[in-house]
């Protein structure tokens, strides 16, 4: 008899640990190696916290599902809030299974197998980031129902699967309107590639810039999504030149344009391309745009951003209404409460376009000049013009930029200096304009060399070399 319950208690104790450390192993996995996928979710919902939204959950099935989902999504901005809320719902969800088929009186083997299987199979749902929290607390409350319906069994019918059938039927309608059903568009394996996106995205929107060049350089791959946040931040210290052949191809994203296709990602990218270089319209079109293409069109960071955009406009009415919105979160209340009077927007102010913003284009070699008309000392807007046409070897455009808007305040970098070089040679220019536009000695000796040795891999650090042997984005 003692040696019976000494091995009930181990099996006990075993269960136990089993599902401790499948917990422990998720929370350590999503923490560590998935925490971005619980920021973008984060931002890509608006949770308020007022009757009069709470009670449009009321509506469709699975109210309270979703209500629970999204109230708890929007922890997810906290330093290790997503994780933790993950697996405690993970947690709660497969122990609520584990109690039911105990009732159901199913062997121990069996239990755990189950079990099992159900965590792993909401893990792998939460790679997808597109699968929200919402669902698992669907899943959790139909475990809750299965566990009623087995209570109710063991106690009146001894524990039959058969006797509980008519308890089941009757439970599902009532179950059906609070719980809903889990929405599973896919499963898939971890998408660490769109992790990293996801990292080096919100880095640059958190403010750590030098986090974002960190993950860049220490990335054994790049990409598109990747390389114009590592842009942006140059362009913003003002060294967009000094970098831009730092990746070959690169992708400045200015040669982007929004359309009914676009991808939400490429469209937030917009958003912070425009609001870097100044201009508020196309800033609050990005932002509408990637609001309409959120979830229930609700994103609590495009929302912020419009609010941006009208103190920076200086609409007030517009400004009043989106810090309203957000003063009923719980996350940035706190901000709406302080952005009216931060510096920072007045100072943004004296980059807006204050040329006729109306335009049947979203052509950003055209924005950028309105920009730069508007003020001259635009320096993001100055390099991303220059850049830009940098990029597609189009030096006749990159001169006429360059003369409209450095000739006053000239424009001293290395990789212009190279550009202008090749201009100068092309064009058999005097000797009064080589010295007037190449101020930099060592730019110009350095040419003579390329010249004796042209294309030769001493020189790749180059506008000269790009020109000659790289390939031209094409638009």
């Amino acid at each position: 008899m003692g040696l019976e319950i000494v091995k009930t208690n181990i099996l006990k104790s075993l269960s136990g640990i089993v599902i401790a450390l499948m917990t422990l192993c998720s929370f350590v996995f999503f923490q560590y190696f998935y925490p971005y996928h619980f920021f973008y979710q984060e931002q890509n919902q608006l949770f308020l916290l007022s009757w009069e939204y709470i009670s449009t959950y009321f509506d469709k099935p699975g109210c309270v599902a979703r209500l629970v989902g999204d109230f708890l999504t929007q922890f997810y901005y906290y330093l290790y809030a997503g994780a933790t809320i993950l697996n405690v719902c993970l947690l709660l969800t497969v122990i609520i299974l584990y109690r039911a088929l105990c009732n159901f009186k199913l062997k121990r083997l069996p239990r755990l197998l189950l079990t099992f299987l159900l965590f792993a199979f909401l893990v792998v749902c939460h790679f997808d980031v597109s699968y929200r929290l919402s669902s698992t607390i669907s899943i959790m409350g139909w475990m809750m129902v299965l566990w009623l319906v087995s209570l109710l069994n063991k106690v009146y019918k001894g524990g039959s699967w058969v006797a509980c059938t008519p308890l089941m039927a009757v439970a599902l309608l009532p179950a059906y309107f609070l719980f809903g059903l889990p929405q599973i568009k896919k499963l898939q394996g971890p998408d660490f590639i769109l992790e990293k996106n996801f990292a080096i995205e919100n880095e640059y929107y958190f403010g750590y810039y030098d986090k974002v060049v960190d993950l860049v350089k220490n990335s054994k791959g790049w990409n598109d999504q990747m390389l114009f946040f590592y842009n942006l931040v140059q362009a913003q210290r003002g060294d967009l030149p000094d970098h831009l052949l730092d990746f070959t191809p690169n992708y400045l994203g200015t040669f982007e344009k929004i359309g009914p296709k676009t991808p939400l990602l490429t469209i937030i990218n917009m958003n912070e391309l425009y609001w870097a270089l100044g201009d508020m319209t196309f800033t609050e079109r990005a932002a509408m745009m990637a609001n309409v293409f959120s979830p229930d069109n609700r994103n609590n960071r495009m929302v912020k951003r419009l609010a941006e955009c009208a103190l920076v406009s200086g609409d007030s009415v517009a400004a009043g209404k989106f810090l309203g919105l957000m003063e009923q979160t719980f996350v940035w209340r706190g901000w709406a409460r302080n952005a009216p009077s931060a510096v920072y927007y007045a100072e943004k102010a004296r980059f807006n376009n204050r040329q006729d913003t109306v335009s049947t284009s979203d052509n950003a070699h055209f924005i950028m000049m309105q920009l730069l008309d508007s003020n001259p000392d635009n320096e993001v807007a100055l390099d991303y013009i220059l850049c830009s046409t940098l990029l597609l070897k189009d030096i006749e455009n990159f001169k006429r930029d360059y003369d409209r808007y450095c000739t006053q305040r000239p424009r001293l970098k290395k990789l212009y200096q190279e550009a202008l070089c090749i201009w100068l040679a092309g064009s058999n220019a005097s000797e009064e304009e080589w010295h007037r536009y190449v101020k930099q000695r060592d730019v110009m000796q350095r040419f003579v060399q390329y010249n004796q040795q042209r294309g030769s891999t001493a020189f790749s650090d180059t506008y000269w070399y790009y020109f000659d042997k790289v390939k031209a984005p094409e638009i």
